[in-house]
């Protein structure tokens, strides 16, 4: 399987990350926008001109509130669902690159898990590990999760403010958004407490919409408002067929990242180099060489270094296997484990990496889901999504896809990453450095992700099969 990762820059920055869902079938009679309240969030405004809005009236829970034990176990959760999710997509190894957003699928799926009931929420529940073992709720960790992260950018930005240099530090270099935004079909009555929990935990409502009559302009508006949201890193994202007149909700998670690296890589030491796939054969890539200080550990098995961005606020962590393990094995391993290992320890490397620039299409992560035992959400007439809006007539609503893109982009200067999902629901301690350094060459297959560091929480991960190819 390929699952190609190109990365663009967002309006913002580089990872971006997006999640909708796309629902069907209830009643009537919306309500008016409550006065006074903004839907969205992030570093854009996260609003659509125009557009009416049905929300709770009521304002989103502050972080400050929210246990630091039940942040820390939604992001242990969305982390096990994350490496669960990226098993059941890594394929043999040698099937090319792969790039999945485990964070913006988690959003985009207990947004969707919010108006799921009985059986459907349980399964639901199981997959995504949001049943947290402090007994603190999913949507509280979600919400102070997406707060912590959305304060990233700017105290970057703030620190390299004071740092000068010339030329002086750009705002758009310093950024980590998230926004959220539902479009629901006009005529139809959301439940109260899906808004709430909307309202509360995402800081949004629901755009009406006339999905009925003109599911075309909504496709148009919801893909406008995705690629401002990423400074035009993910753009139609939904074809003009995954929404039709059934369509009754669509939910939308924007998560957009872009920052310069702690330490660049000076592009003169930029030269090709040879890098060999796991089938043998070898490609020639644009590698990036810089010798520092970065946290590295070998665990028997791979070579672990993580690179941090500007002020170590986010870090891409680079495994690279040992000669003779196949990265595939690697990656079974630590699935089964279920925790990414980051290290710890800082020691001089000699670091050679590829430039990559891996370019995303959307594929879909419904056989995956259901592999992980999501089942009754994808069965018409079984799945129960009441808690979302009850039908009036007997009908009954289900998860009919969901698709995710990704985009990456790693180079001197900084890194750059962007994705969306889509969920469619229808009707029916510190070492001193060693004398001399370790060298990490990565010319081989090798395993990437983006953490961010202060919550450990996994925005990205990815299989590296061939830095040359999409």
């Amino acid at each position: 399987m390929v699952l190609p990762i190109a990365l663009q820059p967002n309006r913002i920055g580089p990872i971006a990350a997006f999640c909708l869902a796309a629902a069907t079938g209830c009643g009537s009679s919306p309500s008016a926008a409550p006065e006074g309240v903004e839907i969205g969030d992030g570093g854009g405004d996260g609003e659509v001109p125009g557009a009416h809005v049905d929300q709770a009236n009521v304002a989103r829970d502050p972080a400050s509130g929210i246990l630091a034990s039940t942040l820390d176990a939604a992001v242990a959760a969305n982390n096990a669902f994350g490496l669960d999710l990226y098993g059941k997509l890594m394929g043999d190894g040698g099937g090319g690159n792969v790039l999945i957003s485990p964070l913006s699928a988690s959003l985009a799926l207990t947004m969707t898990y919010a108006g799921a009931e009985g059986e459907t929420a349980s399964e639901m529940a199981s997959v995504l590990h949001a049943n947290l073992p402090d007994g603190g709720s999913i949507f509280d960790g979600q919400n102070a999760l997406d707060q912590a992260l959305i304060g990233r950018g700017s105290a970057a930005f703030a620190q390299a403010q004071e740092g000068g240099g010339e030329p002086a530090p750009v705002s758009s270099d310093y950024q980590l958004q998230i926004a959220n935004a539902v479009w629901g079909e006009e005529t139809f009555p959301w439940s109260s407490g899906f808004l709430n929990a909307l309202a509360r935990s995402y800081g949004t409502g629901v755009y009406l919409t006339d999905f009925a009559n003109a599911p075309g302009q909504a496709v148009v508006a919801i893909n406008d408002w995705v690629s401002a949201e990423t400074a035009g890193k993910i753009t139609n994202l939904l074809a003009p067929t995954d929404v039709d007149s059934s369509t009754a909700m669509v939910l939308v998670n924007a998560l957009h990242v872009k920052f310069p690296w702690d330490s660049p890589f000076d592009p003169a030491q930029t030269a090709p180099g040879t890098f060999t796939r796991a089938d043998g054969t070898t490609v020639s890539p644009s590698f990036m060489n810089q010798t520092t200080t970065l946290k590295y550990d070998d665990d028997g098995q791979a070579q672990i270094v993580e690179l941090p961005l500007y002020a170590d606020e986010e870090a891409l962590v680079v495994i690279l296997p040992h000669a003779g393990t196949s990265l595939a094995t690697y990656e079974t391993t630590l699935v089964a484990n279920g925790i990414l290992p980051q290290p710890g320890a800082s020691q001089d490397v000699v670091l050679s990496i590829p430039k990559i620039t891996l370019g995303g299409t959307t594929f879909p992560l419904t056989p995956a889901l259901k592999a992980l035992g999501m089942q009754q959400a994808f069965m018409p007439g079984v799945a129960n999504f009441t808690g979302m809006c009850p039908p009036p007539d007997g009908s009954t609503l289900y998860i009919s896809f969901v698709l995710q893109q990704t985009t990456l982009t790693m180079q001197e200067t900084g890194l750059e990453a962007a994705a969306a999902t889509a969920v469619g629901v229808s009707t029916a301690s510190i070492a001193g450095p060693p004398p001399t350094p370790v060298s990490v060459v990565v010319n081989r297959p090798y395993l990437i992700a983006i953490v961010d560091v202060a919550t450990g929480a996994i925005l990205f991960i990815g299989h590296v099969e061939d830095p040359t190819a999409p």
